[in-house]
């Protein structure tokens, strides 16, 4: 049989679609972001850009991130990484992440200048706001108040995981609705979670607290909305969402170009279709994750599921993140030592 040759000019057109062909690695959040970041970014993204590929790899959350960051930071195989703000600011003093190039990243300049962290090293593009998840089956008024979550008819009710981003948020909502100021104090807030340690069943929700919500073993749960609105929508609404009137802070998610990447162009080019109003406003609307890009325009109806009423979104709070950043551990130590060892 003679053998098959192809002739120089398609070898070399093959040889130049394998050149251009390109893969980056993307490394972020799981659960059902992930799959909702691969359906509304990722997608829409590859479909835009068939000469890039992108690889997401989930991870159960930033410090394990930023764990394999720190391991390959010499010969990193990860290019970009969705990670809390808070945590970015430690992988940046570590010198993990590079600086984007405002031309190669034109959406840079329809981000608020909050959100350019660093030197442009840290890019927030996202905000999912800390809420009050309650059964609707078992919960006939919803709690509108976070004092709420101290009522003795919760006893025992209560499912909350605060060794985490979770409690460090909570810390300065509570002292705030004490009269207090996060910056002078935390210990309004640690009176404020013993108040309300009583009702509490489980510290450690299992497998996390919204299936301990869905499956009726509590009434209520203190984690993030953006998930919770999603499940609402997708299992029966089981799941309902209360964000109380004196308002929330936002978990500020970043997404990071990381240092040494051989593929910094693709990566960025990413990175910038991420940023952009096309990308932001869709995981807006179907995640209820709060954009950031400042040509979003929602729906009231969707930034009423995102933020909460009129007069949540009046006392919206913000919090010094760099400031958080560097208290974050020590704080995680007070609730760990002073409210959860303790009840």
């Amino acid at each position: 049989m003679k053998a098959r040759y192809l002739p120089l000019a398609v070898l070399l057109a093959a040889a130049g679609t394998a050149q251009a062909q390109e893969e980056i690695n993307v490394i972020g959040f799981s659960g059902v972001f992930a799959d909702n970041y691969q359906r509304l970014v990722i997608e829409p993204f590859e479909a835009a850009h068939p000469d890039i590929t992108v690889n997401y790899q989930p991870s159960r959350n930033s410090a394990e991130t930023l764990a394999l960051l720190r391991r390959q930071a010499r010969n990193p195989t990860i290019d970009v990484a969705l990670i809390d703000v808070s945590v970015a600011i430690t992988a940046n003093e570590a010198g993990l992440f590079a600086a984007l190039d405002e031309a190669s990243v034109p959406n840079l300049a329809h981000q608020p200048d909050w959100a350019r962290i660093n030197g442009d090293r840290t890019i927030a593009f996202s905000q999912d706001n800390l809420a009050i998840l309650y059964n609707t089956e078992t919960v006939s008024e919803p709690p509108t108040s976070w004092n709420d979550l101290a009522d003795p008819k919760y006893k025992g009710r209560i499912a909350a995981r605060l060794g985490d981003t979770r409690g460090v948020i909570l810390l300065p909502i509570l002292t705030h609705v004490a009269g207090g100021d996060y910056k002078e104090s935390i210990d309004p807030g640690i009176e404020a979670m013993n108040a309300f340690a009583p009702n509490v069943l489980t510290w450690d929700p299992a497998p996390d607290c919204y299936a301990v919500v869905q499956s009726g073993e509590v009434d209520l749960s203190i984690c993030w909305n953006g998930r919770s609105q999603y499940l609402h929508d997708t299992q029966d609404g089981i799941i309902g969402v209360a964000a109380p009137v004196e308002g929330s802070i936002g978990q500020t998610n970043t997404i990071n170009l990381i240092e040494g990447s051989q593929h910094a162009d693709a990566a960025q080019t990413f990175i910038d279709y991420a940023l952009g109003a096309e990308a932001q406003t869709a995981f807006a609307e179907q995640s209820f994750y709060g954009p950031v890009n400042t040509q979003v325009e929602l729906d009231p109806e969707v930034a009423q599921r995102i933020y909460g009423s009129p007069e949540a979104q009046e006392a919206q709070m913000t919090l010094d993140w760099p400031w958080v950043a560097e208290r974050y551990a020590r704080w995680i130590q007070r609730i760990n030592r002073e409210v959860i060892a303790v009840n």
